[in-house]
């Protein structure tokens, strides 16, 4: 009988640390995910900026310039319609997903706000380096 104690008493701990392991987990992989988002979320202001610079640029530019502002607008306004889709898509209280659920959901959404992110960051740094 005391044999049977202490393994199910192993079994709760192990059990118990599982747990506690797999939360740990979910609350790094959100810290992880929205650290992403708040690093970027500002430079929403910056694309606002930039495509109001170049459409002044593109107002005065040739049929050739035009164009090729044309592309940088779609890619900053690009840019900001994916930031905004992955916060309206993103769920930060993902009720009713298990540990596990969790942890898959939220590796998919630190995965997509980076894909975000490099987005963000490339049509900021391309259109910045078109108006020096």
């Amino acid at each position: 009988m005391k044999i049977l104690s202490k393994v199910s008493l192993i079994l709760f701990a192990v059990i118990a640390l599982s747990c506690e392991s797999k939360e740990k987990e979910v609350e790094k992989l959100k810290t992880e995910t929205i650290a992403i988002h708040d690093e970027v979320m500002p430079k929403m202001d910056d694309i606002m900026k930039l495509k109001k610079s170049l459409k002044i640029k593109q107002d005065s530019a040739n049929e050739n310039e035009q164009g090729n502002i044309q592309n940088l607008i779609i890619a900053l306004e690009e840019s900001d319609k994916a930031m905004m889709n992955w916060m309206r898509n993103y769920d930060p209280r993902m009720e009713g997903m298990s540990d596990a659920e969790k942890i898959e959901y939220l590796k998919n959404q630190k995965s997509s706000i980076s894909e975000v992110s490099d987005k963000m960051k490339q049509s900021i740094a391309e259109a910045e380096e078109y108006l020096k």
